[in-house]
């Protein structure tokens, strides 16, 4: 990318208390934050997905995002994820989003993401990820989905540590997307910057 981008465009979750908590992430690593109306059809900047209820929960939202997404695509901009962001764009692709069962593991089931409510007020649990390599970052899990089959046009950059290796990120460099399982909006870690940081690298 030649240029950075002034602002990003937002795919908005439920309620406006996590919406407010995303403007305020955006605006804090250098960006404005415009919000994406229902039925919007320019995707003029970046893209970023919010997190959010499971995926089929909210049928129309589904719709909406992957539309959003093809029209990103189409207008060569690039796509954020943020846990239920990453999913969508990994159903996207082709990959597949399960449920994480206790046998995988106990420290991402933070609570049930099966209602279609904000999440403000859910209570984040924390564990370490690793990227490629090997430097360990601890984050905040609030996901019971997952990337259980990653689509073939991403490649995983972050696995859970000690916590069934489940992929806790990934990016398609060729495409400029790049996407997380964990909530840097919610400034609970060390670096909340990635991956809105990516967006600055020419």
């Amino acid at each position: 990318m030649s240029d950075q981008p002034k602002y990003i465009l937002i795919a908005p979750p439920k309620g406006q208390e996590e919406l407010d908590t995303y403007i305020k992430w955006v605006e804090s690593n250098g960006f404005s934050a415009v919000i994406l109306e229902e039925g919007a059809q320019d995707i003029s900047g970046p893209l970023l997905l919010c997190g959010g209820a499971d995926l089929g929960v909210n049928p129309a939202r589904d719709k909406r995002e992957l539309e959003w997404i093809q029209m990103a695509l189409d207008a060569d901009q690039p796509i954020i994820g943020v846990c239920r962001g990453m999913q969508v764009l990994n159903h996207f692709f082709g990959g597949k989003v399960s449920s994480i069962v206790d046998s995988i593991v106990e420290d991402h089931r933070s609570d049930d993401f099966t209602e279609d409510v904000d999440h403000s007020e859910r209570i984040s649990q924390y564990h370490w990820v690793m990227d490629l390599n090997n430097n360990m970052q601890q984050v905040n899990s609030r996901h019971h989905q997952y990337c259980e089959t990653v689509a073939k046009n991403f490649t995983v950059t972050h696995l859970s540590f000690g916590c069934g290796y489940i992929p806790e990120a990934f990016e398609d460099i060729q495409r400029k997307i790049w996407a997380v399982q964990w909530h840097p909006e919610r400034m609970e870690s060390a670096d909340n910057s990635y991956p809105l940081d990516r967006l600055k690298v020419a």
